[in-house]
């Protein structure tokens, strides 16, 4: 079988929220969600085995440094990082960590840390203003994506406001990285699937990586996918709990190939510190459709091409990142 080394890994989503800058909101009622993690619903699905009920503790200090500590552990070559929101819980005052934290992020591994930046909520704050913030941190500093959060905002990702916000990402070559599916904080109704295609109508060319599977419409966001072309699927907030339901993540994997042909519009990441990072790595390591599956749901099997293309390959060529040479048979492959 094949190991971590062997593929060149760049996670779609890894988070930054460090306590030095956390504690300034910590008089906030709502901040103390994070001294409880194990006690809401995302921290004993992610984290624990259904079977055996083992778990794993989130760290409560989102530091670059333990992120790189967890992506040496895990096989992972580059993280795309953002800052934490949870503005909520501030009452929509302060944000739990800057973009600041990520361009020092940055500046110390330029070659393990892509920036993704986060100016929203875009509506709440108003989307000229986000554009402002998105045209120094990408014109400036170098960011390569933007994140979409919506659910802590006031109305959906496509809602009319934020169509310049999309065309100023086009002008940028900003990629949108848009949480859909189900939200565990805030409105679900904002981040449905079925909202991407009034994007991708109006910005076709504009490449849109919509995170978690958009589970659990994930059959809406893989026949998008197949509809649209600027339109990828990315693994990223689902990888850990399936992990320990590998026939599902066959299910799931096998469902996107089987509209879409091939694996090429499927981004690997970890939505680090939600899961485990070495779990997720592992979980596309042992990923296998069964030749049962492969017949009775008309499934294509699993090769190492896909995998490489899954967890670096595809989101390299969409973010413009050097491949290093050792991996130069999976961009042959393509």
């Amino acid at each position: 079988m094949a190991k971590a080394e062997d593929f060149f890994i760049v996670d779609c989503e890894a988070h930054t929220m460090p306590w030095d800058f956390l504690k300034y909101v910590s008089y906030y009622p709502g901040s103390k969600y994070f001294s409880m993690p194990q006690e809401s619903p995302t921290g004993k699905w992610w984290n624990t085995n259904p079977l055996t009920k083992e778990r794993r503790e989130k760290p409560s200090d989102w530091t670059v440094e333990r992120l790189i500590n967890d992506m040496n552990t895990a096989g992972v070559d580059v993280a795309c990082m953002l800052r934490e929101s949870f503005l909520n819980l501030s009452f929509n005052g302060v944000p739990c960590s800057t973009n600041y934290h990520v361009i020092e992020a940055m500046q110390q591994h330029p070659e393990r840390i892509v920036g993704v930046s986060n100016v929203g909520p875009h509506l709440i704050r108003g989307v000229k203003n986000a554009i402002k913030e998105l045209e120094i941190l990408h014109k400036e500093y170098g960011f390569k994506a933007t994140k979409i959060y919506s659910p802590e905002d006031a109305g959906p990702f496509n809602h009319p406001d934020m169509m310049p916000f999309y065309a100023k990402c086009e002008e940028l070559g900003a990629i949108p990285f848009i949480h859909t599916g189900l939200a565990v904080g805030g409105k679900s109704s904002h981040c449905t699937p079925m909202l991407l295609d009034d994007i991708c109508l109006n910005f076709p060319s504009l490449k849109i990586v919509a995170y978690h599977f958009g589970w659990p419409e994930n059959d809406t966001l893989n026949a998008l996918a197949w509809k649209h072309k600027n339109l990828y699927i990315g693994m990223s907030g689902m990888l850990g709990p399936l992990y320990w339901a590998p026939t599902k993540l066959a299910h799931m994997v096998g469902s996107i190939m089987n509209i879409l042909g091939d694996s090429k519009k499927i981004v690997f990441g970890t939505d680090w510190p939600a899961a485990p990072a070495d779990l997720q790595v592992q979980a596309i390591l042992n990923l296998q459709i069964s030749e049962e599956l492969q017949h009775g749901y008309g499934y294509p099997p699993i090769t190492d091409q896909d995998k490489a293309n899954m967890f670096g390959i595809n989101l390299a060529k969409m973010l413009d990142l050097k491949v290093p040479a050792r991996y130069q048979k999976w961009v042959d492959g393509y």
